[in-house]
């Protein structure tokens, strides 16, 4: 199983780190499409070369696994699928604002904090997915297999 890039223009770092215009992000996520759209094109190569391999590889099962779609899910409808409502920010971390998110706060450091229910949370750090979103994907990627 190989597996492609979750959606990075949703990614709480990426966010913070490389802020746009109003124009740049899509308005039912909240996420950058250019980071977004990059992401596609690197999964869209990544299954044509698996099929690639597939064909001068017989006998081996080679397969892809989506986890873009799934947290593009999530982060559009986050009741839907029981997470909070700021599908963008970190749970852990000490950057505040939209993101939760700065470099020099990382989680664990004495100035950082930590979500009341990371549960509720798609990501963890900043970085890094929490529990809960990777039960998510997980079942997700299984689901359509």
């Amino acid at each position: 199983m190989v597996t492609g890039m979750p959606p990075l223009g949703c990614e709480p770092y990426l966010l913070a780190s490389f802020p746009g215009g109003p124009g740049d992000y899509d308005p039912a996520t909240g996420c950058n499409t250019r980071l977004n759209d990059l992401a596609k094109l690197h999964n869209r190569a990544l299954e044509q070369m698996l099929l690639k391999l597939q064909v001068t590889h017989r006998g081996s099962s080679l397969i892809y696994a989506d986890v873009y779609s799934p947290i593009i899910r999530i982060v559009a409808s986050p009741p839907t699928y029981e997470f909070g409502d700021r599908p963008l920010a970190a749970c852990c971390g000490g950057g505040g604002g939209k993101y939760n998110f700065n470099f020099t706060t990382f989680c664990g450091v004495p100035a950082s904090t930590v979500c009341s229910d990371p549960s509720k949370s798609v990501f963890w750090d900043g970085i890094h997915f929490t529990e809960a979103a990777n039960r998510f994907l997980a079942r997700a990627v299984l689901a359509s297999h």
